[in-house]
Formats: structure tokens, sequence, C-alpha cells
């Protein structure tokens, strides 16, 4: 396995498929997160040219990165130490990338808090990117889920197969086109709300109010306050909707 644990893809239909899902959005610039090889750059660069910057984090990898893209931008960085203001460029931006495994929901959350976005092309483990798209009520529902709600979007573009890509890694991957929206206008309201999913999935198993009880939410108040959310005092966590968490943030008082 590469330095990083890096998987690259080597399927170029693929490819050609998840750049072609920016053609419908509208931006100034595009961010590549870990271009690698450049499979994905190879077909970004001729329609993006000088719009296009790459984020790479592994340096042995930038020299022919370099080579094989004359002109582009290659910022030999870790994406989440970077100052996304200053290192975007101007005006609304698109992401994309294969994303690594062990930090993709951390690049996701703070790619879909940059206020200048104006869309996502990522592609996950497959396990990853169900939990992104997962409706109330399904096993994939979670944190994850509503944390991605909250801010943007999302939409399943395809699955591919563990064999498009070298080395070949244990699991499929799915690619996911996320569109901004803003649920939340108060920072302070989507804190909270994030506070609540949080303490309300850490026991998915036992009744929401049992939940938030056991992380030190007085149970009495979270019956109330659920039961003014409009759910009954049974209900669990993976029942209640991105609006349901938000009413019901709204309605329990004190510190979460």
């Amino acid at each position: 396995m590469p330095k990083y644990s890096q998987v690259f893809l080597a399927d170029a239909g693929i490819c050609r498929r998840i750049v072609s899902a920016l053609d419908a959005e509208a931006f100034d610039r595009v961010v590549e997160i870990g271009p690698g090889g450049g499979a994905l750059t190879a077909f970004l660069f001729p329609k993006y040219g000088p719009r296009l910057k790459a984020v790479e984090i592994d340096k042995a990898l930038v020299p022919a990165l370099n080579a094989k893209f004359p002109g582009l931008e290659v910022v030999n960085a870790d994406f989440l130490g970077l100052d996304l203001e200053a290192a975007a460029g101007p005006g609304r931006v698109a992401f994309i990338g294969n994303l690594p495994y062990e930090c993709s929901t951390a690049i996701l959350d703070k790619v879909l808090a940059f206020p200048r976005l104006a869309a996502a092309v990522f592609m996950f483990q497959k396990e990853v990117a169900r939990k992104t798209l997962a409706s109330p009520g399904a096993a994939d529902y979670g944190v994850l889920t509503l944390q991605t709600a909250a801010r943007a979007e999302a939409s399943l573009l395809t699955d591919v197969k563990a064999g498009s890509f070298r080395p070949v890694p244990a699991v499929d991957s799915s690619v996911v086109v996320f569109r901004p929206r803003r649920y939340f206008s108060d920072e302070a309201a989507e804190a909270r709300f994030r506070a609540l999913i949080r303490k309300g999935f850490m026991h998915r198993r036992k009744t929401l109010v049992n939940s938030l009880g056991l992380c030190g939410v007085d149970k009495a108040a979270a019956a109330a306050a659920l039961h003014k959310a409009g759910y009954g005092p049974t209900a669990r966590a993976q029942e209640l909707s991105l609006e349901g968490f938000a009413a019901l943030s709204e309605a329990l008082q004190g510190p979460l």
C-alpha cells in the first residue's frame, strides 16, 4: 500500500463520469483534493486549465504531477490544515476528489462549511457514502447523515467496484455529489443541533430520551421537548428527521 494509504483510480471511464458531474454546476474555480497519480486531473486540467488547483499531501507525488500537467498549480499540503479562504482563490469554488478513507468525513465537513462552496463531487468508501445519503429509519442514518443534510443536498452519482483501483482495496466505493444549502442561518443554532445529534445517537439502540439522559441531558426536559417537537416518548434517534432534530434542539433548554 502506498504512503498515506492511497488507492489510485485506474478506470478512465469512471474518471470521465466523475469529472462530468461538474458540467451542470456554476463556479469560478476547482480544487482537486488528493490528485495522486493524476487520473482525475487528466480530465480536469484540459477542461479547467488555470481555474484548477490541486492539493496533494504526498510530496513524492508532486514532481510527477508537475511534469504531467505543466502549468497546474499543485499545493503540497494536508488539505485539513489549509486555510481555504486563502488557498481556494476568489469566487465560488467546486471541490472534487477521490478522498482518502481515513479522513474523508473530516474533509467533507470542512468543505461543506466553506461559505463559497458551489458544489463538491467526492468518492468515499461505499459504507460512508451510504451514511451521507440515508433516510430516517435506515440502518445507515445517523450523525453524518444529519450533519451533511444541514449543509448540502447529497445525491449518488455512481458506485465504483474495488477492481477499478490500484492497489485494489478491500471495499467498494461510491461517488456522491453535494450541492450547498444552509438549513441553519444561525451558527449557534447549528452548533447546538450538532451537539444534540451526537448525544442522541450515542446509544442508538435506546430511546432518544434515554440516550440523551445517559449523555447528561435532563430526561424530563428531553421528554417534554420531544413531545413539543411532535414525537412520542419511545422515539429513537434514527426516527427523527433533520427538521425533527432542529425542532427538538430549539425546544430543549439549557446547555448541550
